[in-house]
């Protein structure tokens, strides 16, 4: 897809019906806000004890009568979503019809903050990842209001309606997105990751930045400007069972996906680690540093959640790719 008409749609959270009948309710208004614009990516995020199979089957089917050709599809189970009623959200990538980043993007590593104590009320989590991340665009001269795309993903909390609606504040013009990544967790944290559109071109078309953590300072994150002219946004890459052969062998069918498409992980701008555990999730990242370019560092979100499509599957891998001219 062409780096510069990536857009990024709001869909409304269907908060009635079965979990079908919420992914076919939400399809039929991504079908009717594409116009002539192209599906390129679709995460499905599913709270509940449905089907988290029959999801990705259902997009399919639901596409193919339409004759929308198959965007890449990852489906994930979380904790919960903001509306109690909501069993699905969609987050949606399409290819506009007209350049609406001609300087490119920029991506922002995922900000993990967290709390020595479990606490329930997690705003000043998402306040303290928050304000880094904006702190790194504001270095940037990216202005709030050039944010595209803003996702978090919290620990156990009793109201992430509050939490969502306090991500839409911040950030009003962008696809935004707060979800409770598991249903239960020993450890309270909200971790954040952000895409915003560039002012200015990078003096480089792909120009990293890897910000290392000083002792006792705050976390802070990594970040990539990309102004290549096409990227490849993967669906998620199953890894299944968890020894690091298992791990590495995601990334080796995911670079084969890669290679058919002209580009290959080392010109990784996001990558996003999608685990069990937090273990399985740090060794994934350590088997796809073999794969990767160190001076090309991408934006990286790691994070534990509900389960995945495959009964036996342990992780997913899915990730932005800018095409080498």
């Amino acid at each position: 897809m062409e780096t510069s008409r990536l857009e990024f749609l709001r869909v409304p959270d269907e908060q009635t019906g079965l979990l079908s009948k919420q992914v076919e309710e939400s399809m039929k208004s991504i079908r009717k806000s594409l116009r002539k614009r192209r599906l390129v990516r679709v995460t499905a995020w599913v709270a509940g004890a449905g089907d988290v199979r029959r999801v990705s089957s259902s997009i399919r089917e639901l596409l193919a009568d339409w004759r929308i050709p198959l965007p890449a599809i990852t489906v994930v189970r979380v904790g919960a979503l903001p509306n109690a009623g909501s069993r699905v959200s969609f987050d949606v990538e399409l290819e506009g019809e007209r350049d609406s980043n001609p300087n490119g993007l920029i991506y922002l590593g995922a900000v993990r903050s967290h709390s020595e104590e479990f606490t329930l009320a997690l705003d000043k989590l998402l306040a303290e990842s928050l304000d880094r991340l904006q702190s790194r665009l504001q270095e940037q001269r990216v202005e709030a209001s050039a944010v595209l795309s803003a996702r978090c993903l919290v620990s156990l909390t009793d109201d992430v309606g509050k939490l969502d609606d306090a991500l839409r504040a911040r950030f009003p013009g962008a696809s935004t997105r707060v979800m409770q990544s598991v249903r239960v967790a020993p450890d309270s944290y909200a971790n954040c990751d952000v895409v915003a559109r560039l002012p200015e071109k990078p003096a480089e078309a792909l120009e990293p930045r890897v910000v290392t953590e000083a002792n006792g300072a705050p976390p802070v994150t990594s970040y990539i400007k990309v102004n290549r002219p096409q990227m490849v946004l993967t669906a998620g890459q199953l890894c299944f069972r968890s020894t690091d052969d298992d791990l590495k062998l995601g990334f080796e069918r995911l670079e084969d996906t890669l290679k058919d498409l002209g580009t290959s992980l080392k010109h990784t701008v996001q990558l996003s680690i999608l685990a069990q555990s937090p273990e399985l999730a740090q060794r994934t990242e350590a088997q796809g540093r073999h794969f990767l370019q160190p001076q090309y560092d991408p934006a990286i979100l790691r994070q534990t959640v509900e389960a995945l499509p495959a009964l036996d599957s342990t992780v997913s891998i899915d990730a932005v790719v800018a095409v080498k001219p």
